[in-house]
């Protein structure tokens, strides 16, 4: 894969990004205005509560992933095809599960929630964005992972982009002229019909060669069983807040949770959007060099670690003012909450931190040896929530998921120097405790000697954007002291790939 790639998928991926964030922040203020915190918070909760549906996949996507890496890096088209029928074959069944979960859902859980909100339109907005789904398992799911193997996250992208301004278009227009939460969940469903027709399109067109009637080759996704175990710990981590806080706290906390959460979920993707730009050099460079692939993860790992910390730190110094315009005239609960924002960014930056680690250590085919950490790590996550949040409501959550982050980041980036790199991790920790360490200063100036007080979005824009150079120039000077190499081999590495 060539440079030019690389360039095209952060380009685009960027600006995909930037657009979903921003129509991102303007639904949730729409919804909150024009229904109220009850509403914001249902709708934030089924959104929660269907990843974990989404389970039914776990496993089934990693292993693909994994498989194309494999295939795509030999140029092997024959061994493709059959990665790509075999994981079909999957998930056409995972729909059909998942549409009867969907139901069995839809009539529980409005029954256990305390809301004023009518059953059945609760029933009818988890129907909906349930089939949104079931049509991307029966559709969509096994051509993308062929189009992230081969690092053309460009295309997933240019696709987001237009399902998502027109999804959000739709969604707004609904509130305004038919003002009912139903409309808007079917336009959700007639957008991702737009999206998987988009798909077929391009993929009749562009990958011909694909055999269709490829046999079924179920070894080739062997360690699926381990991915899936990966995955239910993964959400478990990362989706059981909203859901505890709902049933626990009400649909009202539940909203202020949703509302911090909104910004860090953006934070997460334009990380990810980084990530998914460069990861298949990550994985194709495994399979062809052992020097270069440390080579890489050196490089992937320090840029990961940095630009989770430039995210937490600038959010640190700009959330509680965003917060106090973003929720300007909404009174049915409190908003303002430094702790919880504390607790956000420094679970982004744990996040950030280990996520070269555990790429590398399935990229290794490490799964069967590591899936017990996941479960583990989702343990002490519920559980810590669990007991937390009888005490400090939303902030109690959120220490759960410092908690179990701390020992999961640790752990992994420990494993997986001794046991896929071979090597100490004194290094990689060198370059994640400097980060974490400019992380608490920028916070420690910020809460105690900085007063920023925008009055408007312009404003705090512009306050954005002297924040953002500050600190970017902080981190860098930093990543350059300590990593003089790294970012030229990262180059190198996409340059051959």
């Amino acid at each position: 894969m060539k440079k030019k790639t690389v360039i095209e998928n952060l380009i685009v991926s960027t600006l995909t990004q930037l657009i979903t964030l921003i129509l991102g922040m303007i639904l949730p203020r729409i919804i909150l205005l024009a229904w109220g915190s009850e509403y914001n918070g249902l709708l934030s909760s089924v959104t929660n509560i269907l990843r974990y549906l989404s389970l039914l996949e776990a496993g089934f996507n990693t292993a693909t992933l994994q498989a194309l890496y494999k295939s795509v890096g030999q140029d092997d088209r024959e061994q493709t095809s059959i990665v790509i029928r075999t994981s079909q074959h999957y998930y056409h069944r995972i729909s059909v599960v998942y549409a009867l979960m969907v139901l069995l859902i839809s009539i529980g859980y409005p029954l256990i929630i305390k809301s004023e909100i009518p059953f059945w339109e609760t029933f009818a907005i988890i129907i909906l964005q349930g089939a949104v789904g079931v049509i991307n398992f029966a559709f969509r799911a096994a051509y993308q992972q062929l189009l992230n193997a081969e690092g053309k996250y460009y295309v997933i992208s240019l696709i987001t982009l237009l399902t998502t301004v027109l999804t959000y278009a739709a969604k707004i227009l609904s509130i305004g002229y038919f003002n009912s939460v139903v409309i808007m969940q079917i336009m959700s469903v007639l957008v991702i019909i737009v999206q998987v027709t988009i798909y077929a399109i391009y993929f009749n067109k562009r990958y011909t060669w694909i055999d269709k009637d490829a046999r079924i080759d179920e070894s080739l996704l062997e360690n699926r069983k381990y991915y899936f175990t990966q995955q239910v710990a993964g959400l478990i981590f990362n989706s059981t807040d909203t859901f505890v806080l709902s049933v626990f706290c009400g649909l009202k906390v539940a909203s202020v949770y949703a509302t911090y959460n909104l910004v860090y979920t953006a934070l997460a993707q334009i990380i990810s959007l980084i990530r998914g730009s460069t990861s298949f050099v990550l994985g194709q460079s495994f399979h062809k060099d052992e020097s270069f692939f440390k080579r890489v993860y050196d490089a992937y790992s320090a840029m990961q670690s940095m630009i989770g910390g430039i995210m937490a730190s600038i959010s640190m110094v700009l959330i509680i003012n965003f917060i106090q315009l973003y929720t300007q005239g909404i009174n049915d609960v409190n908003y303002i909450d430094f702790i919880a924002a504390f607790l956000f960014s420094f679970n982004l930056m744990l996040e950030c931190s280990r996520g070269a680690s555990l790429a590398s250590a399935n990229i290794a085919g490490k799964a069967p040896d590591t899936t017990w950490r996941y479960i583990l790590e989702a343990a002490i996550n519920l559980i810590s929530s669990l007991i937390l949040v009888q005490f400090v409501g939303m902030k109690g959550v959120l220490l759960g998921t410092a908690i179990a982050g701390l020992y999961r980041t640790t752990d992994s980036i420990i494993y997986t120097n001794i046991h896929v790199l071979n090597r100490s991790s004194l290094y990689e920790f060198k370059n994640v405790l400097t980060d974490f360490a400019l992380f608490f200063g920028i916070v420690y100036i910020s809460h105690n000697l900085l007063n920023i007080k925008a009055v408007s979005y312009v404003q705090l824009f512009g306050y954005a954007i002297i924040t953002g150079i500050i600190v970017t120039a902080v981190y860098g000077i930093s990543f350059i002291v300590l990593n003089k190499n790294v970012t030229r081999d990262l180059v190198q590495a996409i340059k051959h790939q």
